[in-house]
């Protein structure tokens, strides 16, 4: 079937709403979606919903922020229930996401203290998540930096032309909005989680670990093979076919599909999409013909082990 595996929506970092990703999935003849927010599965029962009407299959998902040490990892994990169940990795998210919103509300409070001509409050940065669903908890989101960077842009607060990477290094790096950053859990913690639910994981866009470079993976096989080593010791599943947008799709996805091959992995397709305006409006770029997950997750390990 036509994929799209790695979506996002306005209940994470993306532009759209979950029903909206859908229609323009239909529109540009995908079959098989699914909708990976950072750190939450609100938006998914709504894009499930919408998936039903618009003749789409789709399979509940999740990118999870997390970290590894040894392996010098701080990005995420794809998570994916196409059995349905996923109870305990819910419970997981909704106290990252209770961070999350604690460290936005603290930043833009010391923000009203820096830039008190600026008249900033967290009411408003709120409002510009909710968008036209003014009556959504606060809790229903997965706030992050640049939610807290868009809205000091918007309000004057900051200058326009400023790019991310300085804000966050000038306002974040040294703790000027925060005291301290919200602690990833590490990759082993979440798949655990996760493989107790029966979820399959899935290493996303692995070629940003190396430079979104195919010849910088072939040179630094040593590395990217234990990489693999590791995910694989701690049940990672499949492997993300992923589109970059550098000009290097094909060569980096060549070298995966040919890893996932020869470590018995699957492999998924995915754009990273997060909708018009966002600067990563993927959904029309990548797609693939994904054979679907294994009828029955071998790596799922029983609750509590």
């Amino acid at each position: 079937m036509k994929a799209n595996l790695h979506l996002h929506s306005r209940f994470s970092d993306g532009t759209d709403w979950p029903a909206d990703i859908v229609r323009r999935a239909a529109a540009a003849g995908l079959e098989h979606v699914a909708l990976t927010d950072h750190d939450t599965l609100a938006g998914t029962a709504e894009f499930a919903a919408e998936a039903i009407r618009s003749g789409i299959k789709t399979t509940v998902g999740v990118e999870i922020d997390c970290r590894e040490a040894s392996i010098d990892y701080k990005s995420e994990l794809l998570a994916y229930f196409p059995e349905g169940g996923f109870a305990r990795t819910e419970a997981f998210l909704a106290e990252i996401c209770r961070d999350r919103l604690d460290i936005a509300r603290k930043a833009v409070a010391a923000a009203s203290r820096l830039f008190p001509s600026a008249a900033l409050g967290f009411e408003a940065l709120l409002g510009r998540k909710r968008a036209d669903r003014a009556m959504l908890p606060p809790e229903r989101f997965s706030f992050n930096k640049v939610d807290v960077f868009l809205y000091l842009k918007a309000a004057g607060a900051i200058r326009p032309d400023m790019e991310y990477r300085l804000f966050k290094k000038t306002y974040f790096d040294s703790r000027l909005l925060i005291e301290k950053s919200h602690d990833k859990p590490s990759c082993a913690e979440v798949a655990k989680v996760v493989r107790s639910d029966g979820g399959f994981l899935v290493i996303p866009h692995i070629g940003h670990e190396f430079a979104d470079s195919a010849e910088t993976i072939e040179k630094e096989r040593k590395r990217f093979s234990a990489f693999l080593d590791y995910f694989r010791s701690i049940g990672i599943a499949g492997l993300e076919l992923y589109w970059y947008r550098n000009g290097e799709t094909k060569a980096i996805n060549r070298l995966i599909r040919k890893e996932a091959k020869s470590r018995g992995l699957f492999c998924t397709f995915g754009s990273d999409c997060h909708g018009p305006s966002s600067g990563k409006e993927t959904l029309p770029e990548f797609s693939g013909a994904f054979a679907g997950f294994p009828r029955k997750n071998k790596t799922a390990v029983a609750a509590g082990e």
